[in-house]
């Protein structure tokens, strides 16, 4: 029996014998591993754009339901008009609406004005259908509204009463809040600008 040791015992009872040999891939099995490979890829792919196309269809479906729910829902930014006001529907007010015994102010008065003219002109406008047939026939009601004015007197006090803060002039603080206290106190036109 042929040992599997040299003479110096280097090897040892439990040496493995390496052997390379090298292997030719009949032209049948070529073909069979292109089409396997060209499988694998293709499905690799259908898998990564199904997976593109329904992650936006999900994320279009999210965005129309967020649609949905926006118009079903009241933000005071969502309605936010900025108009002009004529000199024909003051002087209207002043002929129809007035009344100089009212203890509103002028300004308070054409601000009541105002929000029923506009009530009325949106609940004669045609439904959208948009809040469901329940809110078809429910009247406009304005939350709030703003008026601003033409005030260069009263933004330049302010103005003013800010630099004499950002400066620590207290000074000259004091005197813009008595110029600004007394206007208040005196002049009602100023009052009714407000």
């Amino acid at each position: 029996m042929a040992s599997l040791t040299a003479k110096d015992g280097a090897c040892g009872p439990d040496a493995y014998i390496f052997v390379q040999i090298p292997c030719i891939v009949p032209p049948e099995y070529v073909k069979h591993r292109q089409v396997m490979g060209l499988t694998v890829g293709c499905v690799v792919v259908f898998i990564y754009l199904f997976t593109l196309v329904f992650i936006d269809y999900v994320k279009s479906v999210q965005q129309n339901k967020f649609i949905e729910w926006d118009v079903k829902t009241i933000t005071a930014g969502d309605y936010t008009v900025e108009f002009d006001i004529g000199s024909e529907v003051y002087q209207r007010f002043k002929d129809r609406y007035y009344d100089i015994s009212n203890p509103i102010t002028e300004i308070g008065q054409f601000k009541l004005f105002v929000t029923d003219e506009l009530e009325t002109i949106l609940t004669a406008m045609p439904a959208l259908g948009l809040d469901g047939p329940e809110g078809d026939s429910a009247p406009v009601k304005i939350a709030i509204l703003t008026f601003a004015f033409d005030n260069p007197k009263i933004i330049s006090w302010l103005k003013e009463r800010g630099n004499a803060i950002k400066m620590g002039n207290w000074k000259s603080l004091h005197n813009v809040n008595n110029r600004i206290r007394m206007a208040l106190k005196n002049d009602r036109d100023l009052l009714d600008k407000l």
